[in-house]
């Protein structure tokens, strides 16, 4: 997923954490010129809504890719449902914990073919402290792979309900077997928030890795479509909250 939800709901648990349980729901809609998840890039441009729905310290939801036009990437689109628990362990930390189930619509002869689909589960830490930092660790029961990853973001105020937010996040995949490799990503985005509940961005983001021809650290290699070099991109949606 582009925009770490994660960490995001991770950190609203501090925020909730003194109120009364109640159902809230989220929705997310935007536009990515590519699809670039943990330095590889998916898909070039798609559509990326995203719903979800939290009660007390428990959440989840679905969030889809829907490539624009041709695509060329085996997989096609993409259908993420995720579930997670998270509770602040004091006024500064909050735990997350939980699962996603990647489904590939398009590549899939069901909804639980394991030869297209993959099941993570996920656990991390976010700290509301400046620049909000997290730490997640993930693991993929179908790819035998361990990813570790940290991120940080920071909100600069610029006008009355405008703010340029910046984050950034750096990445280990760690497969049983050879192959690890380094990715990182980059984000600016232009927020303007038209109510309480409602917000609009639209930025750049660059990102990559160091497998051959991954565009941050390694770009001799000319690219495949397992290794399409992501380099900048640009993204917009819309956010609101009920």
């Amino acid at each position: 997923m582009l925009r770490s939800l994660y960490g995001a709901i991770a950190l609203s648990a501090l925020a909730h954490s003194a109120q009364a349980q109640s159902l809230e729901l989220s929705a997310d809609v935007a536009f990515e010129s590519r699809y670039v998840f943990r330095g590889v890039q998916l898909q070039e441009a798609s559509i990326q809504p995203a719903v979800t729905l939290t009660y007390g310290n428990f959440y989840g939801g679905a969030w889809l890719a829907l490539p624009i036009g041709d695509d060329d990437i085996p997989y096609g689109d993409e259908l993420d449902i995720f579930a997670g628990y998270n509770t602040s362990i004091n006024e500064i930390i909050s735990f997350d914990i939980g699962l996603t189930y990647y489904t590939y619509p398009d590549a899939q002869s069901g909804f639980f073919d394991d030869s297209a689909n993959t099941v993570e589960i996920f656990s991390g830490l976010s700290f509301d402290i400046p620049l909000s930092p997290t730490a997640y660790v993930y693991r993929d029961f179908m790819l035998d792979t361990t990813t570790v990853e940290g991120g940080a973001s920071y909100s600069v105020p610029v006008a009355e309900k405008l703010s340029l937010d910046l984050g950034g996040s750096l990445g280990y995949v760690i497969p049983d077997g050879p192959g690890d490799y380094l990715y990182g990503l980059a984000t600016a985005d232009l927020s303007y928030a038209f109510s309480n509940n409602g917000s609009f961005y639209v930025g750049a983001r660059y990102g990559g890795s160091d497998i051959p021809g991954g565009s941050i650290f390694d770009d001799t290699t000319p690219p495949t479509v397992t290794t399409e070099p992501s380099g900048f991109w640009f993204g917009l949606g819309f956010s609101a909250s009920f």
